[in-house]
């Protein structure tokens, strides 16, 4: 078996041709035909670790799930926030290695298909299993946290018996901790049910006109007749947005989540209510007992303290003025975090914004979050040597914290 050989390809829907898949990858090109589509999975994404050449045995492939996204710990003193990449065995058999380390983020994952030679083993432990392991990693496992941005898939490791011993297919060299293992537990084990990655047309449901997005853009946009889609339930689905502009000239948009929520556990549904909690210096009258208030959220993945600080100021700015349904003529950046994501954070800006945070602590758990309603703006900002300025604000993101910052 070479491992050159492990390339994964789907067929084109619309000419049968095979199309390469890297990763991250959610709108891609059909090199012959042209059609662009969107990939949908049934579930989470599932990927592999291909094996080493040079293995005759049969491939049997273990479960991890893989977790990514922002942790964020609470602390009397404030928040502690730092990236979270971790991967926990998804199979209830002692001896096998409870995670991947770092091979996730080393090794070229690929996408499981119905190509792939092998055995594939079924999950018998859920993602929630593991999240009180991953708040023991922080050194404080009491500790109220939060996570944001979560991105969760299923990872296949390639393992082989011979003469008895696991092997791991990856190295060729024997399981140290599996020495005690059956062999029957896991050739007997059962096996996923079939599992394929849906394709949905990129076309635009309202004009037919081509939709624009990069590879792992969460939200794809018409510049045609103006419209912005989201892919749910394998179909596209027509979104609500709004934009600040700032003259003819043309800016980079950046995309933010505008979410009003009803929250049990705390009174907080008026700019009044802002006022007194983040102790603002403003005088409470009655225009403000009569204002709600709106979270903000960034819609696209960025490092942990911008998350923290932009979701605060802008949430303490509660910024007006856009204009619905109107789309910018300058550069959109892609939206890479959905509003359920967003609403997650609502709990990281309250705690940012609260002056007393111990008093915070001990109402933050209590607190119940509903959505109500959300609309994604796109905000102008200017570029600047190193970062990107906020045209109205004057608040500033540094360019290197986001992902897509080679692009701006």
């Amino acid at each position: 078996m070479n491992a050159s050989n492990w390339s994964v390809e789907y067929s084109c829907p619309q000419c049968g041709g095979p199309i390469s898949l890297e990763e991250t990858d959610r709108l891609v090109t059909c090199p012959f035909c042209r059609t662009r589509v969107y990939l949908v999975a049934e579930d989470s994404f599932r990927y592999l670790l291909p094996p080493a050449e040079g293995i005759s045995q049969p491939l049997h492939f273990i479960p991890y799930w893989r977790l990514r996204g922002l942790t964020f710990l609470f602390q009397p003193t404030g928040i502690a926030a730092r990236f979270t990449d971790a991967s926990f065995l998804s199979l209830r058999h002692r001896g096998l290695p409870p995670s991947l380390g770092l091979r996730p983020q080393a090794m070229k994952l690929q996408f499981v298909t119905s190509r792939v030679s092998g055995r594939f083993l079924s999950s018998n432990r859920t993602i929630r299993d593991f999240l009180p392991l991953l708040a023991a990693q922080d050194g404080n496992a009491a500790a109220l946290r939060a996570f944001v941005g979560e991105t969760v898939s299923r990872i296949y490791a390639p393992f082989y018996f011979r003469d008895g011993r696991l092997y791991d297919a990856l190295l060729k060299r024997a399981v140290p901790t599996a020495t005690d293992l059956d062999p029957s537990a896991i050739e007997g084990a059962p096996e996923i049910s079939p599992w394929n990655v849906s394709f949905v047309s990129t076309l635009c449901p309202s004009c037919g006109w081509d939709l624009q997005g990069e590879k792992d853009a969460l939200v794809l946009v018409c510049r045609n007749c103006g419209s912005l889609w989201q892919c749910r339930r394998a179909g596209l689905e027509r979104i609500p947005f709004a934009s600040l502009a700032d003259g003819p000239a043309p800016l980079h948009y950046l995309p933010f989540w505008r979410m009003k929520v009803r929250m049990e556990g705390l009174e907080l549904s008026s700019l009044a209510d802002l006022v007194r909690i983040a102790n603002l210096p403003r005088a409470i009258s009655p225009e403000l007992r009569n204002t709600p208030v709106y979270f903000w959220s960034p819609a696209f993945k960025i490092n942990p303290a911008q998350f923290l600080r932009w979701g605060r100021q802008m949430t303490i700015a509660q910024p007006s003025g856009e204009s619905p349904d109107h789309l910018p003529e300058g550069t959109l950046y892609p939206v890479t975090l959905p509003v359920t994501e967003a609403l997650e954070g609502i709990r990281v800006t309250l705690f940012g914004i609260a002056t007393n945070k111990r008093q915070a602590l001990s109402v933050l758990p209590g607190i119940r979050i509903f959505p109500e309603e959300s609309l994604l703006v796109y905000h102008p900002f200017h570029p600047g040597s190193r970062e990107l300025v906020h045209s109205r604000m004057g608040l500033t993101v540094d360019r290197t914290a986001m992902s897509y910052s080679t692009q701006l």
